[in-house]
């Protein structure tokens, strides 16, 4: 049941769509290649499963659903207000679908579409994607790349650690787009001292100096200190940190947002620390979002931020 998604005292604050609108064709065009669609849309006819690689397999439902997820991202980015912001509970994700591959449990990419049709469209003309899921978001990068008008900041796990070895320092996008990407690769067991560092230093004052008409999410759990698969050592009380600083910086520059599930794989405790994330967006609660004073941040933290800068000098003012 998709209320386990919210403990108790969130249940009546929240509500819930269901949705099994689907996506057209021309929408996925707007970042994927054709031949990339009609790969994915002959997975319909195959029994059994069906392996892009060796982590991204696809049945004869996997279509409906990533078109399905997409069109649900899409919604999000037009009906999100600034006293209204959508989650979205989909499957699967995206942030590592590229134009033309899919990877890493991802089809289509659902945020960059989401945020390539609302510029298409004219609903926003500046956009940034902020991502804290563990793993770089190379797909949303590679796409946006070389898009001044779309912003991409990626906290994740050091590539010389972790899926899918990119996300350097250095990779800050090309072309008109160079400065607009921005990845902060973090170290083993990264904590939100970790991070807090990454949103004061460089998050919140580039995302101010963009000055973006809508923030959206990429949300990945992974992140968490007993994430099965993960290396970083967020904790729960972190996630609820990394919401009330996005909710912080929505409210100073008094614009909407949306959020879009990525990685998470302890199934057990997802919905506690999708629970504790969302929490500032819907609570008065001064105490949310509060980092254990006996947590540190890292000195390896310290220099990677250094780098950081050094890299985006000729663009920000850090």
């Amino acid at each position: 049941m998709i209320e386990k998604w919210v403990n108790s005292n969130l249940s009546d604050t929240i509500s819930f769509e269901i949705s099994d609108k689907m996506a057209e064709k021309a929408d996925i065009l707007s970042v994927h290649t054709e031949d990339y669609h009609t790969l994915v849309e002959k997975t319909k006819n195959y029994e059994g499963h069906f392996y892009f690689d060796a982590d991204t397999a696809a049945n004869r439902y996997s279509y409906e659903a990533a078109m399905q997820a997409v069109q649900i991202g899409t919604q999000a980015i037009f009906e999100s207000t600034k006293n209204s912001s959508v989650f979205c509970l989909v499957r699967p994700p995206g942030h590592h679908a590229t134009q033309h591959t899919p990877q890493g449990f991802c089809i289509f990419n659902n945020i960059a579409v989401a945020s390539q049709i609302a510029l298409n469209k004219k609903k926003y003309q500046r956009i940034a994607i902020l991502d804290f899921d563990h793993h770089f978001g190379n797909g949303t990068a590679y796409i946006t790349e070389a898009n001044p008008n779309i912003l991409y900041i990626s906290t994740h796990a050091d590539p010389r650690i972790s899926y899918p070895g990119c996300g350097f320092s250095d990779e800050i996008g090309i072309g008109e787009g160079r400065g607009y990407n921005v990845p902060i690769p973090l170290g083993y067991r990264a904590s939100e001292a970790d991070l807090e560092l990454c949103f004061d230093e460089i998050i919140t004052p580039i995302i101010t100096q963009f000055k973006p008409e809508f923030l959206a999410i990429s949300a990945g759990f992974d992140a968490y200190e007993r994430d099965p698969i993960g290396v970083m050592g967020v904790t729960t009380d972190g996630f609820a940190y990394i919401g009330s600083k996005i909710k912080e910086i929505t409210n100073t520059l008094n614009i909407p947002c949306a959020h879009y599930l990525e990685g998470g794989y302890n199934i057990n405790l997802l919905p506690e620390l999708v629970s504790a994330y969302i929490s500032p967006f819907i609570k008065e609660n001064k105490m949310i979002g509060k980092i254990d004073p006996a947590l540190t941040a890292r000195a390896e933290t310290k220099i990677t931020i250094q780098h950081s800068k050094n890299e985006l000098t000729d663009y920000w003012s850090l």
